[in-house]
């Protein structure tokens, strides 16, 4: 603040009309903020890169289970995905341990841009049903693992899979006759 006080923003939301503007939820009893009004904006470092670390294990998760996206939760120390499927024949070990596999497998984490005109396009390659692939200003960030997962995406993510550190399937549950969440947590 312009006083020199500090003021934590504890959550943000894109507009849903204007999704270019992102709107900044502030803690409780903060100050008002006006419009005009002249910020300097700090960065947790340490907390941003854990969940850029979650996020990109999440897409790996995605290659390895064959199924659509219906939820998803990241947090600084575990993530969440729900999926499609009616049965469930997941393993949390098996699970634990191809996701290893893929982090120690030190593969790059690409990003590019695709013309919204190539929405259906992108429409393929999305797994989550709940969620359009962001399009901001005429364009859509697409984020591809080689080989391995390619997801249009507006997220932060690692550049490469081993600074993810290893994580385990922590647990399985059915939260409904075609939903099953796999939460997972870093090790």
């Amino acid at each position: 603040m312009p006083d020199g006080s500090v003021v934590a923003v504890v959550g943000t939301q894109r507009d849903p009309l204007l999704r270019s503007m992102i709107w900044h939820q502030l803690e409780e009893g903060a100050v008002p903020v006006t419009a005009g009004l002249e910020l300097q904006g700090c960065l947790d470092w340490e907390r941003r890169f854990q969940h850029m670390k979650m996020h990109t294990c999440l897409h790996l998760l995605c290659s390895i289970i064959d199924a659509p996206v219906t939820g998803c939760s990241i947090a600084a120390d575990k993530g969440r995905l729900d999926f499609d499927l009616p049965e469930s024949t997941l393993d949390k070990e098996h699970l634990t341990h191809a996701l290893n596999e893929l982090i120690e497998g030190a593969l790059d984490v690409r990003t590019h841009m695709l013309p919204a005109s190539e929405y259906n396009t992108v429409l393929e390659m999305t797994r989550t049903q709940a969620v359009a692939p962001p399009v901001l200003q005429g364009l859509v960030r697409v984020v591809d693992i080689p080989g391995v997962d390619i997801q249009p995406c507006g997220g932060t993510h690692v550049r490469n899979t081993r600074e993810i550190g290893r994580v385990v399937c922590d647990k399985i549950e059915k939260k409904s006759r075609h939903n099953r969440r796999v939460t997972l947590r870093f090790a």
